[in-house]
């Protein structure tokens, strides 16, 4: 559809102000307005955008084109939608998902467009991030594909998946394979003891090599030179088994062709093997010389007989090389059979020395040399794989771990594990994606890795958690390596022009004081990160016994928490609210209280925060709300005063989508008329501008009242309070406690406010004479505290209100 100029586009362009970029041209596609929005996305002011066309943005974008697109593509003028890349002022690439809209005058004559674009960049650069990264693994696949028979088990050996190389050896299809066991191609040539130590060596979390003869679906035999890496979870069971294999049949092959022409020469034979094949022998003095060298990796790397028999610089092997090969060569002179890894050149061999013998004496020792390159470099892959994070590239949780219980068995006399988790860092990835999310998990790998030695080490053990070794456990030398690392990691994070913050919390364990193994460094570690993050966040503690105690408490109290409501053990107390001119009671505020059967009274300092932590502040929440309307409708039904119902709700009931609709099916049960019912939210909770607007009008028009708690201690913005149906405002008892000079002109200016904005004020935590007398000066409208009343029973509150009704 087209808009015609009959409707009001500035009113248009304003309602969509707050969400879209809007602009707007003529029909030669000049610029005759543009929104805030838009300017802020192109960094250009209106000046420099107006009068000038979408070239100036967009090189590649053309108008014209999709103007005339919009025209002829049907007899009326319809909308157009596209993706387009801009470039903003500063020379940085952006994308929107543009909806162009032509307007047409009382003539149906098209006169201008309108563009409302959205801002789609994070998502156009995340998608492009997982492009990438998809590229890279298929990649990864096709690399270790094209070098190596690939299989993949789960934990208790059943093939998940194979490559087209294991398929073509052993000539079983991937059908006939995937859900079955390798005993489809058991040879039946090892005994079972050689698969009983292989499998006790995986599920032990080891890596196993060795060779296996196999069957294929033929009947034909081939031979493997085999490396299983199993893969373990978080308490170090294996679920899964990746085995990289390659192909030695030729090298078998040529070993038993060596063994019937040991008597001949066979120098023709071999020299046209793949693999190296060598004799040598050692003269009268023990020293070793080539009597034969031949195979197509010998012409590759331009080896002879003559070169490895040369002495001093000319020979092809290094001093330290050949110190580290003697020990083989003599051992098989000594009629033992030997194999070893060679590296020359970049390349990878696996060298395998045969004695042979002659009336029980050697004569001299026959040897094959096969590269296997492309096979240590998939399994270094596969390895980093399992033992380093694939985003930070530090140690994971296995590494890390197999680290430390190294440095116990070493012996190390003292260390410290430092348990770091980022604070609030889900909110990162909430507002801001998690392609910047992982940003900043890269970052923070790279700052923790410059705070420490090069004999310390930092892993990542999951999400946002960070562990580090640090080789002291002196406490003066951790907390200033430790207040380093706060400080580094909390310096601010530029991302795509997006800054970032965030802090970190520790928690510290040492060695030996705190642990001799490595799960419990961990969990102490774990438990002193806990009580940071309950300290405020942002700092680092050590692990202490009594922390541990504590936190023991806590968790048990929290396990009797869960079983308050159902054992009848809540109860609620009720503190009235005086009107300071009158003296009548105007209402009482709901305070819960628990009884526990076997440990007494337990104060709300304690339960209520381990209820607002564990996420049971919703069920008690919503106890307390239906006790208290109930009990409220009960009281008039008895035809006592009518008073007002004040029930405190947590930030968690009330960022609850269902949290109005819980209010009214609580006041439909129990009958109570919501001009009775107070509801009562701490100044933090109003933040979200918006939904604080949108929950508190719902409540007003319904009839119900609100008042903001605690007044004067939050970081909310005056600005909108004008804005909120708030009923009244309470006046934080610890401006009440010290009446000096600051604390009196805060009292003055919220009282001050309120009767500005008819906003009543509630005083609490009255308890002196001299703090009455100063509110009553002041016109304060409402007080509670001790000095008029404490907080009452059910059955004392009946009795208060029996003799007010009287």
């Amino acid at each position: 559809m087209a808009l015609t100029e009959a409707q009001n586009i500035p009113s248009l362009t304003r309602l969509l102000d707050e969400k879209f970029c809007v602009s707007i041209t003529d029909t030669k596609g000049t610029i005759t307005y543009v929104n805030k929005c838009f300017c802020e996305l192109t960094k250009f002011s209106p000046e420099e955008l107006i009068g000038n066309t979408y070239q100036l943005i967009s090189p590649s974008f053309s108008p014209q084109e999709v103007y005339e697109e919009i025209y002829h593509t049907d007899t009326q003028p319809f909308v157009r939608q596209q993706v387009i890349k801009g470039i903003t002022k500063n020379n940085e690439p952006y994308w929107v998902r543009a909806t162009i809209v032509p307007v047409v005058n009382e003539h149906q004559i098209t006169t201008h467009y309108i563009s409302i674009d959205l801002d789609i960049t994070l998502e156009h650069l995340t998608s492009e991030r997982f492009g990438a990264t998809l590229k890279v693994v298929h990649n990864l696949e096709s690399a270790l594909d094209y070098s190596s028979v690939i299989a993949a088990t789960n934990a208790a050996g059943v093939i998940t998946y194979v490559n087209s190389k294991f398929c073509e050896l052993s000539q079983y299809t991937e059908y006939e394979l995937i859900g079955k066991s390798h005993k489809i191609i058991n040879s039946g040539h090892h005994p079972k003891s050689f698969f009983a130590d292989m499998w006790k060596t995986i599920q032990s979390g080891q890596v196993w090599r060795g060779e296996v003869k196999n069957r294929a679906k033929d009947g034909s035999f081939y031979w493997m030179n085999t490396t299983i890496v199993p893969f373990v979870d978080e308490c170090g069971k294996p679920y899964e088994y990746i085995s990289i294999r390659s192909d030695i049949t030729a090298r078998i092959e040529a070993e038993q062709a060596l063994e019937s022409a040991l008597q001949n020469d066979f120098r023709t034979t071999v020299k046209n093997l793949q693999n190296a094949i060598f004799k040598y022998e050692a003269d009268a003095t023990g020293q070793i010389f080539i009597t034969l060298l031949e195979g197509q990796i010998c012409e590759k790397l331009g080896l002879t007989s003559s070169l490895l028999n040369a002495k001093g610089e000319t020979n092809p092997f290094s001093e330290e090389t050949l110190r580290n090969l003697r020990p083989y060569a003599y051992a098989a002179l000594d009629g033992e059979a030997c194999e070893f890894e060679l590296e020359y050149l970049s390349h990878s061999f696996i060298v395998y020395l045969s004695p042979v013998l002659q009336n029980g004496t050697v004569i001299e020792v026959v040897g094959t040399c096969v590269e296997i390159t492309e096979r240590k470099k998939a399994e270094k892959l596969v390895e980093h794989m399992a033992y380093y994070d694939a985003l930070t590239g530090l140690p994971n949780r296995r590494l890390f771990e197999s680290k430390v219980n190294e440095g116990l068995t070493l012996g190390i006399n003292e260390f410290s594990i430092l348990y770091l988790d980022l604070d609030r860092f889900k909110n990162i990835n909430d507002s801001l994606g998690h392609f910047i999310g992982d940003e900043v998990l890269k970052a923070v790998a790279e700052r923790l890795t410059s705070c420490i030695g090069p004999n310390d080490i930092a892993g990542r053990l999951a999400g946002d958690e960070f562990v580090i070794m640090l080789h002291e456990a002196d406490s003066n030398r951790v907390n200033e390596i430790s207040l380093s690392i706060i400080e580094e990691v909390s310096n601010s994070y530029t991302f795509k022009s997006n800054e970032v913050y965030i802090t970190p919390s520790i928690g510290i364990s040492r060695f030996p004081a705190d642990g001799e193994d490595y799960d419990t460094l961990i969990r102490n570690a774990d438990t002193a990160l806990f009580i940071a993050k309950e300290s405020g966040k942002s700092t680092h503690r050590f692990f202490t016994q009594e922390l541990n105690n504590d936190l023991i408490e806590k968790t048990l109290l929290e396990m009797d928490l869960r079983q308050a409501i159902s054992r009848d053990e809540l109860e609620l107390h009720y503190q009235p609210q005086y009107d300071m001119k009158s003296g009548i009671i105007m209402g009482v505020e709901a305070l819960a209280r628990w009884n526990h059967s076997t440990k007494g009274v337990i104060s709300p300092s304690q339960f209520i925060p381990i209820a607002e932590e564990s996420g049971l502040i919703l069920p008690i929440g919503f106890w307390v709300l239906e006790t208290a309307c109930k009990q409220a409708k009960t009281w008039q039904e008895q035809g006592l005063l009518s008073i007002r119902m004040s029930v405190n709700v947590s930030i968690l009931q009330f960022k609850q989508p269902t949290f109005v609709n819980d209010v009214l099916s609580v006041l439909r049960k129990t009958g109570l008329d919501p001009n009775c019912l107070n509801i009562e939210i701490t100044e933090s909770m109003t933040t979200d501008v918006h939904y604080s607007q949108k929950t508190l009008q719902r409540l007003h028009n319904e009839g119900i009242h609100v008042s903001i708690d605690d007044f004067g201690t939050g970081y909310s913005s005056l600005s909108y309070l004008s804005k909120f149906p708030i009923t009244h405002l309470k006046i934080d008892q610890i401006f009440l406690q010290d009446l000096t000079s600051s604390n009196t002109a805060i009292i003055k200016t919220i009282i001050e406010l309120a009767k500005n904005l008819s906003i009543d004020v509630i005083a609490e935590g009255v308890e002196t004479e001299e703090q009455a007398l100063f509110l009553s000066t002041l016109r304060c409208d409402e007080v509670q505290g001790f000095l008029y009343s404490r907080p009452l029973p059910r059955e004392e509150t009946e009795q208060l209100l029996q003799l007010l009704t009287i």
